[in-house]
């Protein structure tokens, strides 16, 4: 295997993959709408392609001799979680038609079960993972835990807002964690047609990060319930806000699957806090 497509190369997640990937040896090819904002955000060393995962014959072009990809797909609502995971994941399983044993591999959630369906991420995701099994490609689906890196979003004008009850304990992950066992799993020819499990090695309730956040960095940290999220989101038209309102009371709700098989990362929250950049307060 040599070359390897990244679908949402330049995001949050998506960034630290491609990075990983191109450091441990692979051609990696960047699909994006926009290549040269793909370019001033990554910078040299990537085959840089345009396409778009809605645009059918884009796709087929930009895919061409491609050894694997890698979907790092996301959303805010219920239309945009559809459109991206599961119409998102039928046409690139339909650009590689042709090509039955190109490894196509995806982002999921901790969160993807059939039992945590009410969340309408947890449930396209669950339903992509499904199409790639069904679709006879060998496939990857890796289910970390939240994201270390997703802290610095809750800052606002110096302060950190809580959104929420916050009593379930989060084995939080970091991105760079994340990104080297994807490229772990590449690497092992044996690691095929699996959903793998990604937690931190430490624990912390969303509360006690945010705290431990603000602390460092000098901040306050405030409480905001999540109705009250919801109503603001609503009356704004923010469905990001509306989509965290909803997912915080969710996982509030249910807390995270822990299965037995769990590979789990080193770096601990509060390490991370410690070496994390002043965030923008803007």
């Amino acid at each position: 295997m040599k070359t390897i497509a990244i679908i949402g190369g330049t995001g949050m997640l998506g960034a630290p993959v491609a990075e990983q990937l191109k450091q441990d040896g692979y051609q990696v090819r960047i699909l994006s709408r926009n290549i040269d904002n793909a370019r001033q955000q990554l910078g040299d060393g990537f085959d840089y392609q345009q396409a778009d995962i809605h645009d059918l014959p884009s796709l087929k072009r930009a895919l061409k001799d491609v050894d694997a990809v890698h979907l790092n797909l996301s959303g805010h609502s219920k239309q945009s979680y559809y459109a991206s995971h599961v119409q998102g994941t039928k046409n690139v399983i339909q650009a590689l038609k042709e090509r039955p044993d190109t490894l196509i591999s995806m982002i999921s959630s901790a969160m993807a079960y059939p039992e945590f369906n009410d969340r309408w991420d947890n449930h396209y995701k669950w339903e992509a993972e499904q199409l790639l099994k069904a679709s006879g490609h060998p496939y990857l689906a890796f289910l970390p835990s939240w994201f270390m890196e997703t802290l610095p979003l809750f800052v606002q004008k110096n302060k950190v807002t809580l959104i929420g009850p916050s009593t379930r304990p989060i084995h939080w992950v970091s991105a760079k964690d994340y990104a080297q066992e994807v490229s772990k799993a590449y690497q092992n020819p044996e690691c095929r047609n699996q959903r793998l499990s990604i937690f931190g090695c430490s624990t912390l309730t969303m509360e006690e990060a945010l705290a431990r956040y603000a602390q460092h960095h000098g901040l306050t940290l405030q409480r905001m319930p999540a109705w009250v999220a919801s109503t603001i989101g609503w009356l704004t038209r923010d469905e990001v806000l509306m989509d965290i309102a909803n997912l915080m009371t969710h996982y509030d709700k249910h807390g995270e699957k822990a299965p037995l098989d769990v590979i789990k990362t080193g770096t601990s929250v509060l390490d991370w806090i410690k070496s994390s950049p002043s965030p923008q307060v803007a």
